[in-house]
């Protein structure tokens, strides 16, 4: 079976810089959505992660990303609608 890759993977967008900070996104951070399309954390649903660092540069970016029709593609609109679902009921219920 191959690799499912989470975002940070697929974009490279959260790896070590130059100085050596970290640019560390909210979508590697959130928890509650740990799981969800095969993903770590929120690697695989990263477009309905608040504050993720590609909604900073463009409200529409993460819709118009070529992972996140990765993903819908590997799992299936009805498998990444239902993740969605877990995630914004995980949300309201305050799990992490």
């Amino acid at each position: 079976m191959k690799e499912k890759l989470n975002c940070w993977d697929f974009k490279k967008c959260c790896e070590e810089n130059e100085s050596g900070d970290n640019n560390i996104c909210q979508v590697k951070k959130e928890r509650i959505a740990h799981g969800l399309n095969g993903g770590v954390n929120g690697g695989r649903i990263c477009w309905v992660v608040m504050d993720n660092l590609c909604k900073k540069k463009s409200q529409t970016a993460c819709f118009q990303c070529e992972f996140h029709y990765k993903v819908m593609a590997e799992e299936g609109l009805l498998n990444t609608c239902n993740a969605i679902g877990t995630y914004l009921g995980n949300l309201e219920s305050g799990d992490s």
